[in-house]
């Protein structure tokens, strides 16, 4: 044994920058539901883009004019043709990146706030509190 090293049994310290379990569910479960949302929220909106004065393409509207690349795989060519089949597809789906930018955006103000509330103090109970301390701007 050396010097400086003991035989006696250390509990590990817990570590304070570690993000809790049920918030990582929490934004896994937003990271899969707000793309989902921003779509239904496209949907209702596109119709009404065009009273807006929106500059949008008039090539996007209607059904969108691509093959199907997975038409060797039944199940999943299924679902490829009933997404191609769908009207205005490719307006919805720039719409929903908009609006999936602003969710996010959102929701990370509004998680920060409540952070910001409920989060245990920066100074722990052996600190010292910052100095108070005004200078003046030197002159010469």
């Amino acid at each position: 044994m050396g010097k400086y090293t003991s035989s006696a049994h250390k509990r590990p310290v817990p570590k304070r920058d570690t993000i809790p379990p049920l918030v990582r569910g929490i934004g896994c479960l937003l990271f899969v539901l707000v793309p989902i949302l921003a779509y239904g929220i496209a949907t209702l909106l596109v119709p009404m883009a065009p009273g807006w004065g929106l500059p949008i393409p008039a090539d996007w509207y209607g059904q969108p004019n691509i093959q199907n690349p997975v038409a060797s795989i039944p199940f999943l060519s299924e679902f490829v043709d009933l997404m191609l089949s769908q009207n205005n597809l490719i307006v919805n789906l720039v719409f929903a990146a908009a609006v999936t930018i602003l969710l996010f955006g959102v929701i990370s103000v509004v998680f920060g706030y409540m952070y910001s509330m409920a989060a245990p103090s920066k100074y722990g109970p052996t600190d010292v509190p910052p100095p108070r301390v005004k200078t003046k701007k030197y002159r010469r």
